[in-house]
């Protein structure tokens, strides 16, 4: 009993909905996402250069606009708001998917959808900061990326269940049109959950000019900002791996071995964040930058099954071990009254990467080969990770 109390410690209500929250958005993201390159070249006619240009726009101009709602919530004093507006335009957008009938109109619908991620991350992860004590902020982030990859586990094998029964006697267009439909119902279920947040008590902040508001960020703060955008920038998306898997194998397989990098994410992602509590966030970030550089490095050396499968695997640790305990980092060293702000920032600075991140990891793809991709992501993971390992953290907030 002891022991339960202990592990629930910092748990609040307001982080088990939230983690609810993120569970059914990602169950409807994640039954899209593993055909969302499929859907695009064998549906939409677009090629790898396409491909990770819609992803790249779509989370560029999507993160842009986390600095702003993260700064529109400091001045209201209020997140819920922003948190529902976001996972609603988001959902809308969903619903929009199934019936696109190019990849400039789903680039268009993408970029919306993304907005709508934009408006919530940075409310919500400042709601989830002061949703819990300082001591357990790495605890609470974590279960959020638990749950979170839990419905990113449970959204493929949905899709590939689909595929095998409902979908078989469906073109292979009228199979993605139709999952992709169906992964607007539990985007609509989180955008209901999100009622049973409550907001907590909180004193609006006097609203400033942004590159004010910048100036009260610590300067070590500010590097590990850059540190973190630069390993952004070589963290070229997942559906290169797709592709990759898709390319050599079928589909079908694809599919399973994303499967198995968010079996491997959700697994490591609360254990990382009770670990960072102990023994800080910057270890447990480093391990997953190494984490990717050995993918990126396998990818390059070999495509056989076995060195996909342990390429998968060491995908899902890397971001297990480091999507949430950096968002934790800035979190602790963020000042209180411009927290969000932070968070915006740290957002928006390695998602507006993603554009070119995508456009070159695509280029490398076309006019060279996929190794050509996986190189470069090492190459720059290698750079952000020495820098991390010679940054000094600042005084927590």
């Amino acid at each position: 009993m002891v022991s339960r109390k202990i592990l629930a410690y910092g748990l609040t209500a307001n982080v088990v909905v939230l983690g609810f929250v993120s569970l059914f958005t990602d169950v409807s993201s994640e039954m899209i996402l593993p055909i969302l390159p499929f859907f695009l070249i064998q549906v939409l006619s677009a090629n790898a250069l396409i491909v990770g240009l819609v992803e790249g726009v779509a989370e560029s101009v999507g993160t842009f606009s986390k600095i702003f709602s993260g700064r529109l919530s400091d001045s209201a004093g209020k997140r819920k708001r922003f948190v529902a507006a976001g996972y609603g335009l988001s959902t809308a957008m969903k619903v929009l998917f199934p019936f696109a009938q190019s990849w400039p109109e789903f680039l268009g619908m993408r970029i919306l959808e993304r907005t709508g991620k934009g408006v919530r991350d940075a409310p919500r992860d400042a709601l989830l900061t002061e949703s819990t004590p300082p001591e357990t902020r790495g605890k609470a982030f974590g279960f959020h990326r638990s749950m979170d990859t839990a419905g990113a586990i449970a959204g493929p094998i949905i899709t590939l269940g689909l595929l095998a029964t409902v979908a078989t006697g469906l073109s292979r267009e009228g199979a993605y049109r139709l999952i992709l439909l169906l992964a607007a119902i539990p985007a609509l279920v989180s955008v209901l959950v999100i009622l049973f947040v409550r907001e907590p008590s909180r004193t609006p902040t006097q609203s400033q000019p942004l590159r004010v508001a910048f100036r009260g960020i610590p300067k070590p703060l500010l590097v590990f900002l850059g540190i973190a955008s630069l390993f952004s920038f070589a963290d070229f998306s997942y559906v290169f791996l797709l592709l990759r898997a898709g390319t050599l194998f079928d589909p079908t397989e694809a599919i399973l071995l994303y499967v198995l990098y968010n079996v491997v994410y959700a697994a490591h992602a609360f254990p990382a964040g009770i670990l960072s509590d102990r023994v800080g966030r910057k270890p447990v970030v480093l391990i997953g930058y190494i984490a990717f550089i050995a993918m990126s490095t396998l990818l390059v050396v070999s495509g056989d099954l076995l060195v996909l499968v342990a390429a998968f695997i060491l995908y899902g640790l890397s971001y297990g071990m480091a999507e949430g305990t950096q968002r934790a980092l800035v979190a602790d060293f963020a000042p209180a009254e411009i927290k969000a702000t932070v968070l915006g920032a740290y957002h928006t600075s390695i998602g507006i990467v993603r554009l070119a991140s995508g456009v070159v990891a695509g280029l490398l793809w076309v006019v060279f080969m996929p190794q050509a991709t996986f190189a470069f992501g090492a190459i720059a993971a290698t750079i952000a990770t020495i820098g991390l390992v010679l940054w000094n953290p600042p005084a927590r907030s």
